[in-house]
């Protein structure tokens, strides 16, 4: 079974670029993180809410990027998401970025789970197994 996924649309702002007006390559890291908090809003899972009340916090601890293509100021790109893998406390994003049918941009993201402010390693609640499609049996 195909994960599910998700699609969330960015458009390229002046800031994002260079001088020669194309995307620099830290841009893409913001733009994919908006791609994973959207992903688990559109599957019933607040972040914000999440980090608050269940003082855990789900930060970045491997980062895997392909640049394909560049992208351009004003230009629309669409970040497809999905969830391909969730372990016992770690789960891993995967995106697309595309202008229209191109592909700029594939990318692996792994974020562990923590309790906060410590920032310990704690087992995956299930409240992020459910909003990835990744449920215990």
């Amino acid at each position: 079974m195909s994960p599910r996924r998700t699609l969330h649309e960015v458009r390229v702002g002046y800031v994002d670029t260079d001088q020669a007006g194309v995307v620099h390559h830290a841009s893409y890291f913001r733009w994919l993180e908006h791609g994973r908090v959207e992903y688990l809003r559109h599957h019933g899972l607040d972040y914000r809410r999440f980090e608050l009340d269940e003082h855990l916090a789900l930060p970045v601890i491997e980062v895997s990027l392909r640049y394909r293509a560049p992208a351009r100021f004003d230009e629309l790109l669409v970040v497809e998401t999905w969830v391909p893998e969730v372990t016992r406390a770690k789960v891993r994003f995967d995106s697309v970025i595309r202008r229209g049918v191109d592909t700029l941009l594939t990318g692996s993201v792994w974020l562990a789970c923590v309790a906060m402010p410590e920032g310990r390693l704690v087992s995956m609640p299930e409240s992020v197994r459910r909003a990835c499609g990744h449920e215990e049996a």
